[in-house]
């Protein structure tokens, strides 16, 4: 299994050189520049976006914004699990808009993290020292109020990773962050105090086309221990995979999917090659889009639901039953 290291001061030195590594710990601002890269370039590459999850009681909300240079893009949903093992969306959103609507900033050290404006969307992420606040209004649809607290033993997992078709990018994975707050859709009040949270910030240099698969997870193991998990297949492989368990991170490797592609909505199996993880996802809604503008197209779908099975790290084997999660497959012309 990969050991971790120490984040490096910067993800480029000022000769151009990549600090290629999978990191115990946060990252450090982002700065492409040194690469030298030219404008056009730039703008057919340089993307970065900033997810953020929340699971409390029975719902799990996300909500992002994306920086693809040229365009910008919020959306944000919400799902509660029911008894029936599945459950139901309680709202699903997302907005477009131009050059100026909004952006990510280069890291999420201090400061404006993410803002999107377009209509009747508005979305502010902000870190404040340990915490990372989010205040986002979609019409009269959704409203989030959620503060996020870094205040925590267990690290984030940073990811600097080369990219076949591109240059690099540099990644961000937390998880198991306690969270205060409400949630409000079309005047219906949920509580997020004594939640979980987490997010993906990533940013860099992409392939033109671009594709993943990826599942994360935030809740209770059925003995009661706290578990996150993030894992892909593809895009930069077992590097960005790990559970938080407790109060420790553990690298774990690569994801495999199996899933009905034109049916996304029927269970998926989720497992790693070494047997780690082995888990049954049932979705209970989903967030999609699919665009086609020609030279730039877009199909992906991120369903939300339950995940049970078991995972195992640090010499323990662990079970979880209805823990609240998504999953995705992305296949991405930019």
């Amino acid at each position: 299994m990969r050991t971790l290291a120490t984040p490096p001061a910067s993800v480029v030195g000022d000769n151009g050189t990549i600090h290629f590594g999978s990191y115990r710990g946060s990252l450090p601002p982002v700065d492409l520049r040194p690469l030298g890269k030219p404008l056009p370039y730039r703008v057919q590459h340089h993307k970065k976006w900033v997810y953020l999850a929340v699971a409390a009681g029975d719902v799990f909300a996300g909500l992002a914004v994306v920086d693809l240079g040229y365009v910008k893009n919020a959306f944000a949903f919400a799902f509660e699990r029911a008894n029936d093992g599945k459950g139901r969306m309680l709202v699903d959103c997302s907005a477009l808009g131009h050059p100026l609507a909004g952006g990510v900033s280069d890291g999420l050290w201090g400061g404006p993290v993410a803002r999107f404006t377009a209509g009747k969307t508005h979305v502010h992420v902000t870190r404040r020292g340990a915490s990372m606040d989010i205040d986002a209004t979609f019409g009269d649809d959704l409203d989030i109020g959620a503060r996020l607290s870094t205040d925590v033993k267990h690290p984030a997992l940073s990811v600097i990773g080369p990219i076949p078709g591109g240059v690099v990018n540099a990644t961000e994975k937390h998880a198991l962050l306690p969270v205060s707050g409400e949630l409000t859709v079309r005047g219906a009040r949920y509580p997020l105090d004594g939640g979980f949270g987490g997010w993906d910030y990533t940013h860099g240099y992409l392939a033109r086309h671009t594709k993943w698969r990826w599942a994360y997870l935030l809740g209770r193991t059925t003995d009661g221990a706290r578990i996150g998990m993030n894992l892909v297949e593809g895009f930069l492989g077992s590097s960005e995979c790990a559970v938080w368990l407790d109060d420790e991170l553990h690298p774990i490797s690569e994801g495999r999917f199996e899933l009905n592609r034109a049916r996304p909505l029927d269970p998926w199996r989720i497992t790693t090659a070494d047997g780690e993880v082995d888990l049954r996802f049932t979705p209970g809604g989903m967030h999609a889009e699919d665009k086609d503008f020609k030279l730039v197209r877009s199909s992906f779908v991120q369903p939300i639901g339950v995940y049970e099975g078991t995972i195992r790290v640090g010499g323990r084997t662990v079970t979880v039953e209805r823990v609240l999660g998504v999953a995705e497959d992305q296949d991405t012309l930019w």
